[in-house]
């Protein structure tokens, strides 16, 4: 009735890839480690969404179906680190924080848009995580703070047609104590700030 359709793809390739990756990890005293790491792939029959305009019985459909794009590439880099804060004084030597973040420059071609460079669809430029925990007497606790940069959902017949899940940040909280040797309360809150899930088409005005 809203004239869309979505179908599959019985024609679909499996992705295949050629990954090559450094790695450095070092493990610390307290519980914690250190890594880092850079990386290169090359994907070819990667797997998007695309979305099209058909006439079907004499009426225009929006057609959705996930197709094989040919090659892209993604290049680069992820750091992290994780900590137990143990050497502090009680209290606080419950507390720990972790974080990660991954820099992507990714490169594709869809059919039919031949020349037209474009980032791998699902692939965000930057993504990254920051959390504080604290675990003592029973009690667990996490507040986490969650980013991604914008990436390509959906490909569209043209860069303007193209759907753009937006830039997001998200705070969430999660916390349990345990009762009984049998029982555990928990709790867990998402989105804390109420940030909207934002989608736009082409360009994000």
């Amino acid at each position: 009735e809203d004239l869309e359709i979505e179908r599959g793809n019985p024609t679909l390739r499996p992705t295949t890839s050629w990954n090559l990756d450094l790695p450095y990890e070092r493990f610390l005293d307290r519980v914690g480690v250190v890594s880092a790491g850079v990386f290169h792939k090359r994907l070819d029959d990667y797997i998007y969404f695309f979305t099209e305009e058909q006439a079907i019985d004499g009426e225009d459909f929006d057609v959705r179906e996930p197709r094989n794009g040919e090659s892209a590439t993604l290049t680069g880099f992820e750091v992290a680190l994780q900590n137990r804060l143990s050497f502090l004084p009680s209290p606080l030597d419950g507390l720990g924080f972790y974080g990660n973040y991954t820099f992507s420059d990714s490169e594709a071609e869809f059919p039919g848009r031949e020349g037209e460079q474009a980032s791998l669809p699902g692939q965000s430029r930057h993504v990254g995580n920051l959390a504080l925990s604290y675990e003592k007497g029973g009690f667990s606790g996490r507040v986490a703070l969650n980013f991604h940069g914008k990436y390509i959902s959906e490909v569209g017949e043209e860069a303007s047609g193209d759907i753009y899940y937006d830039d997001h940040t998200q705070l969430d909280l999660s916390a349990s104590q345990r009762i009984t040797k049998g029982l555990r309360l928990f709790v867990e809150v998402n989105n804390l700030t109420n940030e909207p899930l934002r989608y736009y088409e082409g360009v994000s005005d």
